[in-house]
């Protein structure tokens, strides 16, 4: 006898009726929670009722799903209580073990398009949460049972279906044609459109990283569509995949948007890897950096880690925090208040990167002064400004500068909150706004210097693919100029 079977069963022996309803609710409810932990699940007033739900099951941006459980499993009975509310395209939980055989019809087998109707007992739940720890990809399935499975989940039917999708992910890892097209067959018998589409995206995303086409796919079913992020979550939560084109092929889709509303782990290595592989395609606005404390029983490093913190990228080490975003207002952290920085310190962290500083602007307590060329020329190593900045007292700083990066776009640093933003629309890819924005923002040392190449290191500029984020302002304003005068 399982835990959960001995744990039903000293429920039913409780004398209290009202209490034993309450303790089958609740081993119920664990059982549930355990096979999708992303799942809310809510006890009514009800119990073994004809049409009001036992619990009912909840998830973010999804519809809700009624849970019906029934202690008696006679095939006739359970019949006639799954035709009194098959409408709701419940979940029916039998309390004991489905005898399989007077319910092994296409009613249950293949149920009709349209209706969605789980029919699953103990074991079969069981099955799905064992299979998970083992097989973590399962884990993917079993929480599209909760949300769309259909027809019949017994003991041998979850086994089939775990053990399908677990050699389905491998097998399109692997480019194996038999392996993937069975698991395609299993769960297009086994759960709703909307979740048959999903895991038949997530394996023809894992299909194409693997160096596939999408042409080439087994099955007939479009799986054409990006990864969504369930099925994105799970691939960060699997063990390691150290494959950079099979993370680069997965991330190409990406957006920095849809990645800070992942819910993944800080110890995912899978998300070093997805973020590493892309960072020619993940494009952020504005960055701010915190300075950080190490926490109790951190490791002292001078490496980098990514990591999802308050619905933004964020890049750690173990001085500093830099938080990314695709919009200003997107970062969710207030800067923490500090002086600018002397000028010499500028060109010193400007020279580190070769980073072309256009204009800048120094303040005392009393002046402020703007400095930049007509052309907007790179002023790090101009002369005047130089001896301009003697002239001023040691109490002079640097309050903001603007760095041109590729293609002359401009980073305007701010330096007593250390953030930094594209002027107007402009964006950058993360493998150049991540260094530069740091190497300007902190004063680095030679170690972290070193963690911050290695951690950028698969980022190859010259190979970058051009963006509209790349189009000149004036570019844009010369062409329409043009276009409009051809008119």
């Amino acid at each position: 006898m399982t835990d959960f079977s001995s744990a039903l069963h000293a429920a039913f022996d409780v004398l209290d009726p009202r209490e034993a309803v309450n303790r089958i609710k609740n081993v119920v409810a664990h059982e549930l929670s355990q096979t999708d932990t992303r799942a809310r699940v809510t006890k009514t007033d009800f119990f073994n009722h004809s049409f009001a739900p036992d619990l009912v099951l909840s998830w973010p941006n999804e519809r809700e799903r009624f849970v019906f459980l029934k202690s008696d499993t006679r095939p006739a009975v359970l019949r006639d209580d799954v035709a009194a509310i098959r409408k709701h395209d419940p979940i029916v939980f039998a309390l004991d073990p489905v005898d399989e055989g007077p319910l092994t019809t296409d009613e249950y087998q293949n149920p009709e398009h349209g209706d969605d109707t789980l029919l699953a007992d103990t074991r079969g739940m069981e099955v799905l949460i064992e299979s998970r720890f083992s097989e973590p990809v399962v884990g993917l399935a079993s929480s599209a049972v909760l949300q769309g499975g259909r027809g019949l989940l017994t003991e041998r039917e979850a086994e089939a279906m775990a053990s399908s999708v677990a050699a389905g992910f491998n097998g399109a890892k692997q480019l194996d044609a038999g392996a993937t097209a069975a698991a395609v067959a299993q769960i297009s018998g086994h759960f709703d459109q909307r979740r048959t589409s999903r895991l038949l995206r997530f394996l023809g995303a894992v299909w194409v990283g693997s160096g596939g086409t999408a042409s080439s796919f087994p099955g007939e079913q479009d799986v054409a569509g990006d990864l969504d992020g369930t099925a994105l979550e799970f691939l960060m939560e699997l063990p390691p995949i150290d494959d950079f084109e099979f993370w680069r092929r997965i991330g190409r889709p990406l957006t920095l948007e849809s990645v800070c509303q992942l819910q993944v782990e800080d110890d995912s290595e899978n998300l070093q890897h997805l973020i590493e592989s892309n960072l020619d395609v993940l494009h952020a606005r504005a960055c701010r950096v915190l300075e950080r404390q190490p926490e109790l029983g951190e490791e002292e490093n001078s490496g980098f880690r990514w990591l999802l913190e308050r619905q933004m990228l964020c890049l750690r080490s173990a001085r500093f925090s830099t938080y990314f975003a695709s919009k200003v207002d997107e970062l969710k952290i207030e800067p923490q208040d500090a002086e600018g920085i002397s000028l010499r310190e500028l060109l010193r962290r400007a020279e580190q990167r070769r980073t072309p500083i256009s204009e800048l602007e120094l303040a005392t307590p009393t002046r402020t002064v703007s400095y930049a060329t007509v052309n907007r020329d790179d002023i790090s190593h101009d002369e005047e400004l130089l001896r301009l900045s003697n002239t001023f007292s040691s109490t002079a700083f640097v309050q903001t500068a603007v760095a041109s990066l590729f293609g002359g776009r401009p980073l305007v640093c701010d330096f007593p909150s250390r953030t930094g933003k594209g002027r107007t629309a402009a964006k950058f890819p993360l493998g150049t706004l991540a260094p530069v924005a740091l190497s300007l923002l902190t004063s680095l040392t030679t170690e972290e210097s070193q963690a911050l190449e290695y951690v950028t290191r698969h980022y190859n500029e010259a190979s970058r693919q051009p963006t509209l984020f790349d189009i000149d302002e004036g570019d844009i304003r010369s062409s329409e100029h043009k276009n409009h005068g051809e008119v």
